[in-house]
Formats: structure tokens, sequence, C-alpha cells
């Protein structure tokens, strides 16, 4: 393969066109190519995850989903200069659904070391996969598996049946903005939560803090524990009605990247929702999604 024709393919697909010339240079150096003939099954649902994030050359595939009687749901097809592989990658999960060539295909393959480290240090790049790939997917994915009831049975069936308010914890603990990082982290411990949120001088919800918060951006830093918390604190909120379906929390949670959500009732803040809450609704982990 000719680096220069690797970058020139490239250049034309999203995400790798925001890169600059630098990175997408070395970014090429460590693709490889394979070749896939008409009908091969690439990924194997309930195979493990995939080591590569591949982007198509030329050709197409399909991705496919099993149900427990037998009946294929397809989920998406993708030609050239799609991807496919990332959220197996990322997830470092099982591959969750089928994707095989529906023709003669041929694909980029950039190594899972590489993938990430693009994740990590170009936020365009990120950005594209999560909110551009990520959520059309998730979304494409929940409509199909709610319609032809691929998860409405056993436990699953209850993140489609089950509203926010009936689960979410209704004693809210919250902290003025103005508090510092030691006092927040005090009321959290004492309190034995996860999260706590920030209000301002008029008991407006402003920030939410979790522990997640403290690890990364305190102890992780060595931050100064006298600081204010509102300079820790994660932004936007993210809420959900306490009339909506937990899946739609879920939804919520992935777009996101977060694992607390506020539950608003009439405009009010009625509750906080985290995933552990949802695992205890399931029994287990609360995001069967397709990760390929």
């Amino acid at each position: 393969m000719l680096i220069e024709d690797i970058i020139g393919f490239l250049k034309n697909v999203p995400p790798f066109q925001f890169l600059d010339e630098a990175t997408l240079k070395t970014v090429a150096g460590k693709i490889s190519m394979e070749f896939y003939p008409k009908n091969t099954l690439i990924l194997k649902q309930d195979g493990p995850p995939s080591e590569y994030l591949r982007i198509i050359k030329k050709g197409g595939v399909k991705v496919s989903m099993v149900s427990e009687d037998g009946e294929e749901v397809i989920i998406d097809y993708r030609g050239e200069g799609d991807t496919f592989g990332f959220l197996s990658l990322v997830g470092k999960d099982r591959v969750r659904a089928n994707v095989t060539a529906i023709d003669d295909t041929l694909c980029y393959l950039l190594g899972k070391e590489t993938a990430l480290k693009l994740l990590d240090s170009n936020p365009v790049f990120t950005e594209y996969f999560l909110k551009s790939h990520l959520t059309k997917y998730i979304d494409r994915t929940y409509k199909e598996m709610h319609n032809k009831s691929l998860f409405y049975g056993g436990s699953d069936r209850l993140l489609f049946t089950t509203q926010v308010g009936e689960i979410a914890t209704r004693k809210v603990i919250t902290v003025r903005e103005e508090a510092t990082i030691q006092e927040a982290a005090q009321i959290m411990a004492k309190s034995k939560i996860s999260s706590l949120v920030i209000v301002n001088d008029k008991e407006l919800p402003v920030g939410i803090v979790t522990d997640r918060d403290l690890r990364e951006k305190v102890v992780a830093k060595g931050r100064n524990v006298s600081e204010p918390v509102k300079d820790i604190m994660s932004l936007p909120l993210i809420r959900v009605d306490y009339r909506d379906y937990c899946f739609e929390a879920v939804l919520k949670m992935i777009r996101h990247n977060v694992h607390h959500i506020l539950v608003i009732k009439d405009g009010n803040l009625e509750g906080v929702l985290t995933n552990h809450d949802l695992m205890l609704l399931q029994g287990k982990s609360p995001y069967p999604l397709q990760r390929t």
C-alpha cells in the first residue's frame, strides 16, 4: 500500500478529514488492509470485541442481529467511507451484532491502540463518533429492538415498561456552589452517595459533582480541596422527565457519557437516577446495546 493513497482516501472521510496533515500521515502509516469476499461474516454476534476500527474502502456491509427466535433484524447498511467496529473496540465488550459483507469488500484496518490515542488527543475525532456515529446508531438500534421486541422479555423488558420516577432516588442532597471541594466530598462520604447536586443562591441546580469528578479532577491532578466545588462540577446538567421510560434515560446517559441524570417533575427537581439504579432494576448491566 502507498501511504499517499491512504492519505488521499482519508482526507475525504470523516472524521479523518478533520485531522491535521502530520497526524493523518502517522495514522496512514499504521493502517493495514483486508479483503472480504461477498457474504463473509466479518464480526460475529456474541464474539470477542473488535481489535480494529475498519474503514470501508470499497464494497459494503450489513449490520444485523439474530433474535432468540432466530429472526434476523437488520440494524444498518454501511458503504464506502463508513466505519464499523468502533463500539466494541471502545467498550471492550463482546460483539452483539453480526457484520457481513454484502459485496466483495476492501477495508482499511486501524489498530485499537492507534484508534484510542486518536480519541484521547483529538476532540473533533471523538465528537464525530459520539455525536454523529454513536447517537444515530443507538437511536436506530433501540427503535428496532423495541419494535421487534428483541429484548422485550425477562429483565430487559423493564427498560421499556418502567418509568424513571419509579426507581430514581427521591432524596436529593445538594450543596451551594460556593462550598469547597472538601466540604462537598465530606457530605458525599457522610451520606454515602455517589453524586451531589450543586445549587445557586436560589436553590436552583447549576451543576453536579460525582465520585468520578473527585477522582479525575481532584485526586488525579492534585487539586487544592479548598477551591470552590463549582470549579469541578459537570455541565451541562442532563435531565429526564420522571414520566419517561428507563430506556430513554439509558440513551441520554450513553450519548453524554454520564452515570447520573437529574429527574424533573413539573419543572422541579424530583430526584437523581444513576446507572446503579438501572442495574438494580435489571439485575445486570443497563446497557444491552449492539456494540459493533
